[in-house]
Order: structure tokens, then C-alpha cells, then sequence
């Protein structure tokens, strides 16, 4: 019997409509949908997502892959996920993992493949990108993320933060991702630069409960939803919202 497919779909930031024809098609034609979920009890937002616009009963499959730093939970449960993975496509049947913005983002999608293919390299993956909370805050507020022969930078805040401050003085734009829990520390460092820059707050971009400011200071005694990125740049003419 021929393996089963195995599909790794960004299903954007979070607006059901920036789902790509590709990826709507391929939604609908499978058999197995894997479900990612960080708590057991937690209610999955890509999920909910493809809901909105894909009208089809799968076979659900929820992997729980928890949020922690713990390296040897996380590898374990990166393998018992393939485990479940490589059975069902051991079925014949397709399936697809669905993830918030893009597969190859700070998605855990590349972890679950990686041990797919440990498990069996036979396998046969495809990816099918999606839109980005990074590209999604830029369009919402209407900053380019860069121009002319600018660089841009992307780095996640539980990991980078204390990074932020050398990259300051060398990075025209930067996007610093689940950014939070780190609202007053970004703030702080910002107001300590010799030249001053403007950043934006967006949370929940794609989402109806989504919020943007480009008043840093006043959320910085505040902790903001995890769906958080903050937009620095060197140059602005202030939000486009």
C-alpha cells in the first residue's frame, strides 16, 4: 500500500480570507487533519481558522505540543507526535498539519517534520506557505517592513531580547515576535537610544479583537496577548490605523 501524503499548512495570522487557494483546496481534499495544541484543554486557533472557510468532517488528530523551554519534554513529544503521524500515513491516507502564519516561521512544524523523516524517510512532504503575522502587521498598520537597501531583522523575545539593544545600532527595521511579556523591557531599551525610533505594538493582527498602537510607553506597565509583535524602524511617518 502507497504511504499517504504529508502537508504542513500555514493557515496565515489569523483572517479566514488570507487563506491561500492552495491551501483551501488541499484542506479539502484530505483525509487526516493534525491538530497542534499547547494544552490539552486549550481550544486550537488554526483550527478555528480553517473552520470558517473549509466545510469538511476529517479525521482529527490533536498532537499536544506543549510551550516550554524543557528541551528533553520538547523532543519527546516532537516524537511521540510522529509516531502518530507516520502511523496514519502508514494508512494511505493524506494529511496535513495546520499552523498559525507560515510553516517555516518559528513553526513547529519543522520540528514534527524533521522527525517524520527520522522515523521514515520515505515520506513524502510539501509545504504550503502562509502569511506571516510578520508581513500581516506591516499591511495592517501600512509600514513597510523595508525600502530601498534596508535590512530587516526577526527575532523572538523569550530568546533575543537581551540581543535587541546591539542590533539597535546596526538594523534598520526589526520585528521582535511574542513580544508580550516584554512590552516594558522593549520600551526601556528604545528610550535609551542615542537616535530615536518608532515602534508599533500590534496584537491579534488577523483577528477581530486586534489591536495596534505606535505608543509603546503607554503599554509598558502592561502585559499583552502572546499573538504580539513589536515593528521598529528608524524612520516613520507615523501608523497607517
Amino acid at each position: 500500500m502507497p504511504k499517504g501524503r504529508f502537508w504542513g499548512i500555514g493557515v496565515g495570522p489569523g483572517d479566514p480570507e488570507l487563506l491561500t487557494i492552495k491551501a483551501k483546496r488541499v484542506l479539502e481534499e484530505i483525509d487526516i487533519l493534525f491538530i497542534p495544541r499547547s494544552r490539552s484543554e486549550k481550544r486550537s486557533l488554526a483550527f478555528s481558522i480553517v473552520r470558517q472557510l473549509v466545510d469538511k468532517e476529517w479525521d482529527t488528530v490533536d498532537l499536544l505540543l506543549p510551550m516550554t523551554r524543557d528541551q528533553a519534554e520538547l523532543a519527546r513529544h516532537w516524537r511521540e507526535a510522529a509516531l502518530q503521524v507516520v502511523a496514519k500515513l502508514d494508512e494511505g491516507k493524506d494529511a496535513a498539519f495546520i499552523t498559525l502564519g507560515d510553516p517555516t516561521l518559528y513553526s513547529t512544524f519543522t520540528y514534527l517534520m524533521k522527525e517524520v523523516r527520522e522515523l521514515d524517510p520515505e515520506v513524502g512532504v510539501e509545504i504550503i506557505p502562509g502569511i506571516s503575522s510578520v508581513n500581516a502587521i506591516s499591511a495592517w498598520i501600512q509600514q513597510p517592513l523595508v525600502e530601498n537597501q534596508e535590512s530587516l531583522l526577526i527575532l523572538p523575545a523569550e530568546e533575543k531580547l537581551d540581543q535587541l539593544g546591539s542590533h539597535l545600532e546596526n538594523c534598520e527595521n526589526i520585528v521582535v515576535m511574542k513580544a508580550g511579556r516584554y512590552i516594558g523591557q522593549i520600551n526601556r531599551l528604545l528610550e535609551s537610544q542615542p537616535v530615536p525610533r518608532q515602534a508599533f505594538l500590534v496584537s491579534r493582527c488577523g483577528f477581530a479583537d486586534g489591536t495596534c498602537t505606535d505608543d509603546l510607553a503607554s503599554q509598558a506597565g502592561l502585559e499583552a496577548d502572546y499573538l504580539s509583535s513589536v515593528l521598529i524602524k528608524k524612520k516613520t511617518k507615523g501608523a497607517g490605523r
